[in-house]
């Protein structure tokens, strides 16, 4: 998809980043809508923009009582936003939500990471807090759902404290404000660490999209 290159401008490197992210937005988004209905109003009505933020002294305790009894290595926090949009999409769907049949029902989420200050960065900083920006689309199937769960303040602390996350910041998604180069600012937005992570690769895992594109076989 996207390769590493030592010399391309930092700007060109973004944009094509969120121009891609982009892409699969309204390649979902066309796929799901109505026939008549306008994509913009299907993106306002079933996409949110969420900040990840963790709680990295939870996440230390766990990964040093992991090696205490030889347990499994603490995941990374691109792996633990894949496990919260598995157990998003069980609550959602129900246990079977990894069943092929199910597919079509799941949300499109979009995950990227980002640490403290790397807005502002000319070259590749501090790992500070590191954090992930997130575009959600659900389906009309499971919008309500999400909302419901949003609204279950326990059920959701719950789901805070399995993962070590701190706060999630939820807004509605505004893909349409775009920038000078025709990306959305949310997608724009979302790639900004990965600019430099791209030439410098200070970490190997730095974005997810979901689900896992299922080829389907031509019978």
């Amino acid at each position: 998809m996207l390769q590493s290159h030592s010399h391309t401008p930092a700007h060109h490197i973004s944009s094509q980043y969120a121009s891609w992210f982009d892409d699969r937005i309204e390649q979902f988004v066309e796929a799901h809508k109505g026939r008549f209905e306008p994509t913009s109003f299907y993106k306002r009505r079933n996409g949110f923009f969420i900040t990840i933020s963790f709680n990295h002294a939870s996440r230390k305790q766990r990964q040093e009582g992991s090696d205490l009894i030889d347990g499994p290595p603490t995941k990374s926090e691109m792996d633990t936003f894949t496990d919260l949009y598995n157990l998003i999409c069980r609550n959602l769907i129900g246990r079977n939500y990894h069943r092929p049949s199910f597919h079509d029902l799941k949300p499109l989420a979009i995950g990227c990471l980002d640490t403290n200050g790397s807005r502002y960065w000319r070259s590749m900083g501090e790992l500070e807090n590191p954090h992930i920006h997130s575009i959600w689309i659900f389906t009309d199937q499971t919008r309500d759902g999400f909302q419901k769960l949003l609204a279950d303040k326990e059920r959701l602390l719950s789901i805070k404290e399995r993962f070590s996350i701190r706060e999630l910041d939820i807004q509605q998604l505004d893909h349409d404000h775009r920038n000078s180069t025709g990306e959305s600012r949310a997608s724009s937005y979302m790639a900004k660490f990965m600019v430099h992570n791209n030439h410098e690769l200070k970490v190997a895992d730095d974005f997810r999209v979901l689900p896992i594109q299922v080829e389907k076989s031509l019978n």
